[in-house]
């Protein structure tokens, strides 16, 4: 029989990384919008770097809410 594990508490209140991902994206609603508006005005005929504009600047907002590049 395998001794059962228990998570600290402060391990099970760390947010996971795709929580982390979630809740930056959801405090760049605005630039998220925006290229959301930009790749819908088009959405039947989307091009490679047709809304990178848009794209680059939500994917800077999430990177700084996240304090973390890649």
């Amino acid at each position: 029989m395998h001794p059962t594990r228990t998570l600290s508490s402060a391990s099970a209140a760390r947010p996971t990384p795709v929580q982390r991902l979630a809740k930056a994206a959801q405090s760049c609603s605005g630039t998220a919008a925006a290229y959301a508006t930009c790749i819908g005005k088009r959405y039947e005929d989307v091009e490679r770097g047709m809304c990178e504009k848009e794209f680059a600047k939500f994917k800077d907002c999430v990177q700084k809410a996240m304090g973390r590049r890649w």
